[in-house]
């Protein structure tokens, strides 16, 4: 098939510092040997060899250095710049696996009312080594939201009718960005899963990770659930979400804030179990950590008595 046949796929890279692992993920992209590929990397001011490295690409793919304004600024930059039919985001230390862009195509074409497609990924680590292959759950909104999940990781294909519906990455965000877009772009259509392994995410001592606790973090996830609920063009279906969702968001920052900030953990309990009670009686784990961590005594015992009660009645 000629490549003018073929829809234009555009990649972009956001590099900082990780001249160490992008030259790994520059050629997991080139070797997909697709051949209408637009294929973007931005350096946000890396102050290591990230240049030295792309220098000898040049020719192969388009890249550019500007002064250093976070990957979220940066993606968005390469968004606009992006003229795929198709675009997708690759982390500097994230390479893809072979067949990438063939595999989601076809899924593209099986599955054309898809604005967004996802694969399976495998965790690995420093030396490229596979960690783990997290399970992967077929795409359902409701549900990401509901339990404020994340489905789509590593490795996914943006339609560009997504990109023209929604702004992109919240710059705001520095933890959950990815999230927020995501749960943005699911209001305007369906997103698809992809049922092969085509992509990473490297877990390495210089990668952000998620592990970092505290009230910014809790913060921020709060503030993305009451953004999107806050939104005036949420069809009936998404509202009737709203108190499940607030539920699980603040029970989530209770979480994160508990190793830090008793009086806050204990806050953050006590709006979710506000948003929805029964949310807490249909998760007798959730419930057990509620009971044990931040409720007087008394209250533990009510709170008991009607999961008891709840629990013999279903049972």
């Amino acid at each position: 098939m000629m490549s003018n046949t073929l829809p234009l796929i555009t990649v972009i890279t956001p590099a900082y510092n990780r001249a160490d692992f992008l030259p790994e993920t520059i050629e997991s992209v080139l070797n997909q040997n697709y051949p209408n590929l637009e294929y973007i990397v931005l350096d946000d001011g890396s102050t290591d060899q990230t240049v030295e490295v792309l220098n000898p690409y040049s020719g192969r793919l388009y890249w550019e250095r500007h002064a250093n304004m976070g990957e979220a600024c940066t993606v968005n930059k390469g968004l606009q710049m992006a003229k795929g039919e198709w675009v997708a985001v690759v982390n500097s230390d994230d390479p893809v696996l072979p067949n990438w862009i063939d595999m989601m195509l076809q899924t593209a074409e099986e599955q054309p009312d898809a604005l967004v497609l996802y694969p399976d990924w495998h965790k690995i680590d420093a030396e490229s080594k596979t960690i783990s292959s997290p399970y992967q759950r077929d795409y359902d909104y409701e549900r990401m939201l509901r339990e404020c999940i994340c489905l789509i990781g590593p490795g996914a294909f943006i339609h560009r009718k997504a990109l023209e519906a929604e702004n992109g990455r919240d710059p705001s965000f520095r933890y959950v960005g990815d999230f927020d877009y995501w749960l943005r772009l699911g209001l305007h259509g369906r997103f698809a899963r992809v049922p092969h392994t085509l992509a990473t995410h490297r877990v390495h001592a210089g990668s952000a990770t998620v592990a970092q606790r505290g009230k910014v973090m809790a913060d921020e996830h709060i503030r993305m659930m009451e953004q999107l609920f806050g939104r005036a063009d949420l069809p009936s279906t998404i509202m009737n979400c709203r108190a499940e969702s607030l539920s699980t968001i603040y029970y989530i920052a209770a979480a994160l804030t508990l190793a830090e900030s008793y009086a806050d953990a204990r806050r953050y309990f006590r709006t979710s179990f506000g948003h929805s009670p029964s949310t807490y009686f249909s998760h007798p784990k959730r419930l057990a950590y509620l009971l044990s961590t931040v409720l007087p005594s008394s209250l533990q015992q009510r709170l008991f008595r009607r999961w008891k009660t709840t629990f013999q009645t279903s049972g």
